[in-house]
């Protein structure tokens, strides 16, 4: 899978681009504030039909516009192009191989791809928001069911945090305020245990590739990640694998949500009085230690860099092993933040996948990259082949 090639109508600050990318590597340099992120933020936008940067979609648009298009042409796929388009008035459309999606969910898993950029020190860094985005993303690329059930539960959670306010701004209680929350508990846990069964499945399989690849860069430094769900003091004993033969899904993800209903159930005049859902997938973490310590605490900066390289590299792995399709990978201003030995790893992993890299300057990039790479220069919205 590849993407051959990619048109930008109004985007950003490109008024137009139409342009031509090699299956191998790609490398865009220039100034800060050119537009060299922005053109793989176009990519990973066909992909999960948002960006990765924490913009809204009516800051993508153009200065001076109304709308804006994208539009990305795929090779070595049974997706053969791709189309994305809003409008200010908050209204996106879609389009995979020319039909249009009346869902945006539908869009995922056309186009897999791997965002990597200085940004992802968050995983390790910020809050449990930024590693729950991270889980989900991937997991929607592999399974659009999980984005379906994202949404409904944030749905339902929306409906029930009114009805909790509306205990304490009118008083509203009585049999049928009751079981109306009853009635929201149980669709929480039901979309709730989904959500939780895949993160958990999933966070396990990731833990064991991204472990060995952090062993391989550190030289036996021992990475953990475990999926801690609020609703319960420890995390999921998550499988190790999707295929696991002794494991049956529905089980597992049943037990969940009789443990996430009984919790809602027993805490339920507490959220009363809170007047706010306190509990259940919103609020979920994934623990990441270093020798048993906790990364985010006690990690050098070398050592956080070198777990998110490799959680990132697991990424890559599991997408290319589950669908038998190789990620585009997309390289934001990463090399000069990594030493020659991970950027050598790095480069040794993603062998096969589409790449490409942003960069200020050409000599950050080693020598192998600009030998076989096709490079452009951006400089105000605007690119030029070298």
């Amino acid at each position: 899978m590849f993407v051959k090639r990619l048109a930008l109508t109004n985007f950003r600050n490109y008024s137009t681009l139409d342009a031509e990318f090699s299956p191998g590597v790609n490398v865009f340099y220039g100034d800060n504030g050119q537009g060299k992120t922005n053109i793989i933020e176009a990519v990973f936008y066909c992909a999960i039909g948002r960006s990765f940067r924490y913009s809204k979609d009516n800051d993508l648009i153009k200065t001076g516009t109304d709308q804006f298009r994208i539009s990305a042409e795929l090779g070595g796929d049974i997706t053969e192009n791709i189309a994305v388009s809003f409008k200010e008035n908050g209204e996106k459309a879609a389009r995979v191989n020319g039909l249009y999606l009346r869902k945006l969910g539908h869009l995922m898993g056309s186009l897999l791809s791997v965002i990597f950029s200085p940004e992802d020190l968050d995983i390790v860094n910020e809050g449990p928001s930024v590693r729950r985005k991270m889980l989900d993303i991937v997991i929607s690329q592999l399974h659009p069911s999980h984005y379906f059930d994202l949404q409904q539960y944030n749905k339902t959670l929306a409906q029930k945090n009114f009805l909790l306010r509306d205990y304490g701004r009118t008083g509203a209680s009585g049999d049928s305020a009751d079981a109306l929350l009853d009635v929201y508990n149980e669709q929480l846990a039901a979309f709730g245990a989904s959500i939780a069964e895949k993160r958990a499945r999933f966070c396990a399989e990731l833990e064991r590739l991204a472990a060995e690849k952090n062993g391989q860069i550190s030289g036996g430094e021992e990475l953990t990640m475990k999926y801690v769900p609020n609703f319960r003091a420890a995390a999921i004993d998550a499988p190790e694998t999707a295929e696991a033969k002794d494991i049956d899904p529905a089980e597992f993800q049943n037990a969940i949500k009789s443990e996430f209903l009984e919790l809602l159930s027993a805490r339920k005049s507490r959220e009363i009085e809170r007047q706010h859902s306190l509990y259940g997938p919103q609020n979920d973490d994934v623990q990441i230690e270093l020798n048993g310590m906790e990364l985010r605490r006690f990690g050098s900066q070398g050592q956080k860099r070198t777990a998110v390289l490799s959680i990132k590299l697991a990424q890559i792995m599991l997408l290319h092993r589950k669908t038998g399709r190789s990620p585009v990978l997309l390289l934001d201003d990463v090399f000069s933040e990594l030493d020659e030995k991970r950027s050598e790893m790095l480069l040794d992993s993603v062998a096969g996948c589409q790449t490409f890299i942003t960069t200020a300057s050409l000599g950050e990039l080693p020598g192998s990259v600009k030998r076989d790479a096709k490079i452009f220069f951006v400089k105000s919205g605007e690119i030029q082949l070298i």
